[in-house]
């Protein structure tokens, strides 16, 4: 096993002390874990949980010039905006869906932002991914399995355009 210049690798892999026992895994708790009690009232949610998940609007409040004022300062990307303006153009303006007889096909969504028509597909996946967008697949009738896209305002710009308003307005009170 051995040569002339020392040991050989083999010789390193038998001299090598045996792994250690592994200790013996211990039984389940029989004893039920209690339950959390529900919530009385619902949890303040996260930053990154506001910034997707669907804002309410109050009453008095419009949708359409909601949803305009959340795109500017969303900080999205141009072409994103674009699309949401875009779609906005065939939403209620009372809100934001889009009824099953005018949804927008991709060529007429890249005909109203001015995308192609392999942009509009990356700028749709862009909006529903940060909550501006849902995709909802009609269930029956003659277009049944094609999609059907609800305008949403992420929590987090809505309060966003809740506060420039106040500010507005409390600015033009004031002056």
């Amino acid at each position: 096993m051995t040569t002339s210049r020392g040991f050989s690798p083999a010789d390193m892999a038998a001299r090598r002390p045996a792994p250690p026992p592994k200790p013996a895994a211990r039984p389940a708790p029989t004893a039920p874990t209690p339950r959390p009690a529900a919530p009385s009232a619902p949890q303040p949610q996260t930053a990154a949980e506001k910034a997707i998940s669907p804002g309410v609007l109050a009453d008095g409040e419009r949708f359409k010039p909601t949803y305009h004022r959340g795109l500017m300062v969303s900080g999205m990307q141009p072409e994103a905006r674009a699309l949401g303006f875009a779609l906005l153009w065939f939403a209620s303006h009372k809100n934001g869906r889009i009824s099953p007889t005018l949804q927008p096909s991709q060529q007429d969504l890249a005909d109203a932002s001015g995308l192609s028509i392999a942009r509009v597909g990356v700028q749709l996946q862009v909006l529903r991914e940060r909550g501006w967008l849902h995709l909802h697949r009609i269930e029956y009738g003659p277009r049944a399995g094609l999609p059907r896209f609800d305008l949403t305002i992420p929590a987090l710009y809505l309060e966003r355009v809740r506060a420039y308003r106040a500010a507005y307005q409390h600015a033009r009170i004031t002056d």
